[in-house]
């Protein structure tokens, strides 16, 4: 990726906006388990969240493959991974007990997501709701999952300078010009496009 294009081999795709959305591999652990694992990496629990053949290893959280009760894979996000691990918890206690285990149940309280300054998007259930409001309604979820008191007071303080001050987040990717395999000599450019001397580094 360069700024303007894109190559893909020797082919040069002229873009002034790049979006990368190639997704994210789970960790590399569930394939060490020797138990069955989807496209991703993510393990295919059994409805217990056991691993198929060896009911005492549990997975859950973005390691966990596992659909809901409509067959929906569920999503890889905080909820879920909370959830799954208080019902594991459970599920321990129950053996220690000697009591049989029941099978795991998500329950979805909505979504939300920050598209912007003072715009955000949520979803709960049937209920959808977006703009300011929705805004609110996600800084207020997010400040009362914090753990500790201070922990939301310096958080609040932190987002409220950051509004009224217009602060942006910096977040730079740096490297090398050339990657991996990447053949110098035999890459074309129009002759009118400016050029980066070797070695020398971008941001973006």
């Amino acid at each position: 990726i360069e700024p303007g294009a894109v190559w893909v081999g020797e082919n040069r795709i002229t873009a002034q906006v790049v979006l990368w959305a190639a997704g994210v591999a789970a960790s590399p652990l569930g394939r060490k388990l020797g138990a069955p694992v989807d496209r991703a990496g993510r393990v295919l629990v059994e409805r217990d969240l056991s691993i198929p053949g060896h009911p005492e290893v549990l997975v859950v959280g973005d390691l966990a493959a596992l659909a809901d009760q409509n067959g929906k894979m569920l999503p890889g996000v905080a909820p879920v991974a909370i959830q799954q691990g208080n019902w594991v918890a459970s599920t321990i206690a129950r053996d220690l007990n000697n009591q049989p285990r029941r099978n795991f149940q998500y329950h979805d309280k909505g979504s939300l997501a920050t598209i912007g300054r003072a715009a955000a998007v949520a979803q709960f259930g049937k209920f959808e709701l977006s703009g300011y409001f929705a805004w609110l309604a996600w800084l207020f979820v997010h400040i009362f999952f914090l753990i500790g008191f201070r922990n939301r007071i310096i958080v609040m303080i932190n987002w409220a300078w950051a509004y009224l001050t217009y602060e942006r987040g910096a977040r730079l990717i740096t490297g090398s010009d050339e990657l991996p395999g990447w053949n110098q000599s035999q890459r074309t450019t129009d002759s009118t496009e400016p050029t980066v001397p070797p070695g020398q580094r971008r941001a973006s």
